[in-house]
Formats: C-alpha cells, structure tokens, sequence
C-alpha cells in the first residue's frame, strides 16, 4: 500500500467524520474519530474552517463548502450521480439491499445504500470503508483499474503470499470479462453473500453497484436474473 501521512490521515478522517453526521459533530466526537487529543484536533479543525472545509455553527461542525467546489471544478463526477430514490426502487424490485460505492485512495466506500434492515445498517454505517480485496464492490473496482496499480496493491495486500496476489490478479482478469463479480460479503457483513458491477463515467469505470443477501444459504450465490438486472440499471445509469 502507498505510506500513509499522520496528519493527512488525520484530516480525512475528520472530513469523512464530518460527512457522515449532517447534524453535525462537536469536537470531542470528532476528535475520538480520529483517534487523537482534543486539544490537536481543535487546530486541524479551526484550519479546515478557514479553508471552508469545515463549517461551524453553535459549536457543532459540518463539511463545508470547499469539497463540493474541488468536484465541480473536477468537472467529473467520483462516481456516478445516483438519486438515493432510485436505490430505493431497485432494492424493492431486486429484494435486496443495494448499495452504491466508489474507490478512495486503495479503500472501497460505500456512499450510499438502500433497503437494508435495522442490523445491515448499523454494520454498513459503522464500516462504510474497506480495502479493494475485501468486498464484491471493491474488487470490482480493483479490476478495471490500470495494470500497475492492480499489481501494485494486490502484492501489498499478500506481501508475504505471491500465490495469492496472483489469485487475486486472476479474479479481477475474470471480473473485466464477465462485467461482475460475486462472493463473500466481507467483514462488512461476515456469512452474506454479495454481487457487484461496475458503473462508468464516460466509459471510464468510477464506481459500483452491488447487492448483499443474508438469508443465502451456505455456500450460496446471488442469482444470475440479480445480476442481469444490476447489469442493465447500471448500463442505463452509466449512460
């Protein structure tokens, strides 16, 4: 994996903690997310509110206005634009939770989801973000990036293991010619199963959509007319 910078961490993380209250969160909330000292956090976060990074209002904070500026001047998109609405149908059509993820730095997360019950979404909400290998959506992810950052993380992840770096390289071989992937759910969900395809952004693959069943049997699979649909929805949304 690529070295990892305390305080860059540190400030992503407090963006990430930040996203994922709308309410808002106060110091001591933020700064037990990043596992550091209130009294470190008080001037990262005092940096990212004069930046616009962050906003204050009556001692809680909330992501600011400058992440939103930096994807608009991207002028592309992370992942495709999905209307949480539009989750929602396809979860009630499928009968299965959905959820809809995007590749950040050689992690998965999960942006947005619909359909799951009380318990799925405590686990997805607790760990919305997983390395690539671990989850059907991430290794999609890994499979349609560039050849040198494939092997690049898959040698990371099994450092000590060439055989199953190489294995890992296989799947996402099998991924790129079968337009999906299915497995085991992960940490994320330990005993589901899982399904995911890719989503495209001017035929470049940005992000991916995928379904999780808990009620599979052992050793079972999402089924093929699951993947079809997913297939299709994403053919029109990616379009």
């Amino acid at each position: 994996m690529r070295n990892h910078h305390r305080t860059v961490d540190r400030v992503a993380g407090l963006l990430e903690a930040a996203a994922r209250r709308p309410g808002g969160s106060t110091l001591t909330r933020l700064a037990r997310a990043v596992g550091a000292p209130v009294s470190s956090v008080q001037k990262l976060v005092d940096g990212l509110v004069a930046t616009g990074y962050l906003d204050e209002r009556e001692r809680r904070y909330t992501l600011g206005p400058a992440p939103w500026m930096l994807a608009a001047r991207a002028g592309a998109p992370p992942v495709p634009a999905v209307p949480h609405e539009a989750l929602t149908h396809l979860s009630g059509v499928i009968g299965l939770p959905v959820l809809l993820a995007a590749r950040v730095g050689d992690d998965v997360v999960y942006v947005d989801w619909a359909g799951a019950d009380e318990s799925f979404d405590v686990a997805i909400s607790a760990r919305v973000r997983s390395p690539l290998p671990d989850t059907a959506a991430g290794r999609v992810l890994l499979a349609f990036l560039p050849a040198a950052e494939r092997k690049r993380i898959a040698l990371a992840v099994y450092d000590a293991d060439p055989a199953a770096a190489a294995a890992l390289l296989d799947a996402c071989a099998r991924i790129r010619d079968t337009g999906a992937e299915r497995g085991e759910s992960g940490a994320v969900l330990p005993g589901a199963v899982a399904a995911a395809v890719p989503l495209r952004h001017d035929g470049v693959v940005t992000g991916a959509l995928s379904v999780a069943d808990r009620r599979a049997e052992p050793r079972g699979r999402i089924p093929d007319a699951v993947i079809a649909a997913l297939s299709d929805v994403t053919e029109t949304w990616s379009t």
